[in-house]
């Protein structure tokens, strides 16, 4: 959780109206806390964005001058921020909330897993450069996957490219040896084009 310390220092004069604080975030509809600095108690204000007077989330809310705003929304890191009140002018407080990271690396394996599901596609249908074209563009992004490889040298197999398969089927079986698919393929090219598995790189 990110705590943000920021104090808000406002010019004091007694002939001003009672100041306001606008809540805005984005995205927008995150639950707004307030926190009381000395009882840690937490209480629902309401949904950005929002607008409420300094003065009754003093006495209604915070009880206290100095208090915790915290915004919280579902796939988001909460974010907390430290006020002092100490005037009587309004403040515009806007937050732009961060994607929790794991929210972050699901939506990274739906676009690759999409992708896949693209490449298999042009594979079944026997568009080989248009899946191979795409393939070596996810090899790029993700280097580390071994279906890509794997995946490449189906494509260059039913494409009877068998010597470029193999060099594929290796590479998918280095980079994951629990690939029993990649390591039989391997193995059986090896055999068709009498390559000794010693030369393996």
């Amino acid at each position: 959780m990110r705590l943000l310390f920021c104090f808000i220092f406002t010019i004091f004069s007694s002939s001003l109206l009672a100041g306001k604080i606008d809540i805005n975030s984005n995205p927008a509809g995150a639950e707004i806390f307030v926190k009381d600095t000395k009882s840690q108690k937490k209480i629902k204000l309401g949904t950005t964005p929002h607008s409420v007077e300094l003065d009754l989330l003093v006495s209604k809310y915070a009880g206290s001058d100095v208090f915790v705003l915290e915004m919280t929304k579902d796939g988001f890191d909460p974010y907390r921020i430290l006020i002092s009140k100490t005037g009587e002018n309004d403040v515009n407080l806007f937050v732009n909330l961060d994607i929790r990271k794991n929210i972050q690396e699901i939506k990274k394996i739906d676009l690759y897993t999409n992708e896949l599901f693209e490449v298999q596609r042009l594979i079944r249908i026997k568009n080989y450069d248009t899946a191979l074209s795409k393939l070596s563009d996810l090899e790029k992004k993700y280097p580390h996957y071994s279906t890509i490889y794997e995946l490449t040298a189906s494509a260059l197999y039913l494409n009877k490219d068998f010597s470029k398969s193999l060099s594929y089927y290796r590479k998918a079986f280095a980079k994951n040896a629990d690939n029993i698919d990649a390591y039989r393929m391997k193995t059986y090219l090896e055999k068709k084009l009498s390559i000794k598995p010693a030369g393996d790189k």
